[in-house]
């Protein structure tokens, strides 16, 4: 697995949805995020796939050559104004076998390209990434 650094930033655009935390965890959002996340990365020609829950937030898949990767969405504990995002690969060495680019480089690009379209939001405001 490939894991980039993380974004971190505030904006009030991304409002939990009524329930959306049952899908999750209690008190955990970040649907809204990945939904717009979803629509701006497809505006830059990534091709993505329908957000899916998981226990830490929402996960935004996105197919590459190098396999299927996540942009991971949640809002910072206890917050639903301030937001993380990263992105992340599945599987590993067994791609690579498969013939598949290494993920890292991917992620990266995919990385770039959230902070792309974070940093255009005029509702997004305290930008800023921190190492995994």
């Amino acid at each position: 697995m490939s894991q980039s650094d993380m974004l971190l930033f505030s904006s009030q655009e991304f409002t939990p949805l009524p329930g959306e935390d049952e899908s999750t965890n209690p008190g955990v959002f970040g649907k809204s995020l990945a939904e717009w996340l979803a629509g701006a990365l497809t505006d830059r020609g990534m091709s993505c796939e329908e957000v899916l829950p998981e226990d830490f937030g929402w996960c935004l898949p996105i197919s590459s050559p190098a396999g299927r990767l996540f942009v991971a969405c949640a809002n910072l504990e206890e917050s639903t104004t301030e937001w993380r995002t990263f992105v992340f690969s599945e599987g590993g060495w067994g791609a690579r076998l498969l013939g598949r680019p290494h993920a890292k480089d991917s992620v990266e690009t995919v990385f770039d390209l959230v902070h792309e379209c974070l940093r255009d939001n005029p509702s997004v405001t305290e930008l800023r990434g921190t190492s995994s």
